[in-house]
């Protein structure tokens, strides 16, 4: 409808040979041996022939793994696809573009033969169709698609560009797209951190284990694409800006040099110290009657590291892992805090159009934030006992919820007003709108906003997670 490109890699065999046999297979190259099978033969689902991942090997900087690896696996289920499928899925995607960036060359061939040199914009920006399908897509009848049906209640967010965070990853840039980025320090400088944070067994890349080395005579791809000679990076482009927005040439002019791993940090302590430091906006009243940022919320799962999902990644090898060389970058933190845990304040740069939304997880069991173990009281003192947890009871009687932008409380809930501005869209899905400003959005102005959000009632059994935050 707005003209965006959507494509896919289809799954299937693309007319590649198949396993007859383990003689057979034998004499297939390296990459299709056991990949497809014919009809009968049982080696493609076979776990020896399907995965070839470990968890440990021997590595010169680690003596010992602090914990006992695992000798198996965890997660080579009959129903995942295995190494071999993703190698073939990766390798068909790179043909994709390998084939498109041909055509472009013979396009560009073509036009610096027939319009000189420098290059015209026109030909290898992509600015204005990126445009052409943005500006589609906000003058959308957004009420009116399947996101609009699903997000009833602020069917905006549909065609309304939006910022955000997450304490899940794999997770852009690390932290640096985390929630905790974007909170506000409390009065002592805390920011909520990790539950059992510490520090990683090891850095870099992991070693490469024996059963991922691809056999002599068999072709390497990696090697091919190592082997490519050095760019000459001192040399300045010459490709035209002629035709392309000014902003987009700007854009494009900043990003040249930029590495995209700069910047990084991946310990909460640096996330903290930076976050201490950053421009904070306007300050809240800080009475004891006011709201100011509590003590209270704290992140419990999820990985340690820098877990961004590429072969960069350096995620959750934690000392208490028994399976380091995992390289799985999926973890499920949440941001948890129940009603002692006071305010957690947001932070959002050059609002807009007055949205924010959340997911949200109400199905903790009572008194299971550790933060809050021994209060009695908002931002109380905090002592330390073991407490086993329970179902998630009913909500207290007195249970509300809270909004509050810059320093004034709009919004007061029980829990069945609360619920009035939640979807439910899935299985354990949970997405609220606390924050709509629709006049907001009419003036179309940037203005940094503090977005506020606790629960009240209901002690340590009122309890809630935050795994994701989106604003505009």
């Amino acid at each position: 409808e707005v003209g965006a490109h959507v494509g896919g890699i289809t799954n299937g065999n693309p007319h590649l040979k198949e396993t007859e046999s383990l003689e057979q297979a034998a004499t297939l190259p390296h990459a299709l041996q056991h990949l497809f099978c014919k009809g009968g033969v049982p080696t493609c689902g076979q776990t020896q022939f399907k995965y070839n991942a470990s968890c440990w090997t021997d590595r010169v900087d680690v003596e010992t793994p602090p914990t006992a690896q695992n000798k198996g696996y965890g997660g080579q289920a009959k129903w995942h696809p295995g190494n071999r499928s993703h190698q073939l899925i990766g390798r068909r995607m790179t043909l994709l573009f390998l084939r498109a960036l041909d055509e472009a060359m013979n396009i560009w061939l073509k036009a610096t033969v027939s319009e000189g040199s420098p290059l015209d914009g026109k030909y290898w920006h992509l600015a204005e169709e990126e445009n052409k399908i943005r500006d589609a897509l906000r003058s959308a009848n957004a009420t009116a698609t399947p996101c609009g049906e699903l997000m009833k209640l602020t069917p905006r967010v549909c065609n309304t560009p939006m910022r955000g965070g997450t304490e899940w990853t794999p997770r852009y840039r690390g932290d640096e797209g985390s929630i905790r980025r974007l909170l506000k320090p409390s009065p002592s400088g805390y920011i909520p951190t990790k539950v059992g944070d510490e520090e990683q067994v090891y850095g870099g890349r992991e070693a490469r284990i024996p059963q991922l080395r691809i056999p002599i005579g068999e072709v390497d791809v990696a090697m091919i694409a190592r082997s490519l000679p050095q760019r000459n990076r001192s040399r300045k482009r010459s490709l035209s800006t002629s035709g392309i927005s000014a902003g987009a040439a700007s854009a494009e002019s900043k990003r040249g040099g930029h590495h995209r791993y700069s910047h990084i940090s991946s310990t909460s302590s640096v996330l903290r110290n930076e976050t201490n430091h950053r421009i904070l906006g306007r300050r809240l009243a800080d009475d004891s009657g006011s709201i100011v940022p509590g003590e209270g919320w704290e992140v419990q799962g999820g990985n340690i590291g820098y877990c961004d999902g590429t072969s960069n990644a350096v995620c959750a090898r934690d000392k208490s892992s028994i399976c380091l060389m995992t390289g799985h970058n999926d973890g499920r933190g949440t941001l948890d805090g129940d009603a002692l845990s006071g305010w957690v304040v947001f932070n959002l740069k050059d609002v807009t159009q007055g949205l924010f939304l959340a997911r949200l997880e109400t199905w903790f069991p009572m008194e299971s934030n550790k933060r809050t173990e021994g209060w009695t009281a908002i931002n109380g003192k905090r002592t330390r006992h073991r407490h086993l947890k329970a179902p998630p009871p009913p909500k207290p009687a007195d249970y509300r919820v809270e909004v509050a932008v810059n320093g004034v409380i709009t919004k007061s809930m029980n829990e069945t007003e609360f619920n009035e501005l939640c979807v439910f869209p899935g299985y354990n899905l949970i997405i609220c709108t606390l924050w709509d400003d629709e006049e907001r959005a009419l003036k179309n102005e940037k203005e940094d906003v503090e977005l506020a959000f606790r629960m009240a009632g209901g002690g340590r059994k009122a309890i809630m997670g935050i795994t994701h935050v989106y604003y505009a």
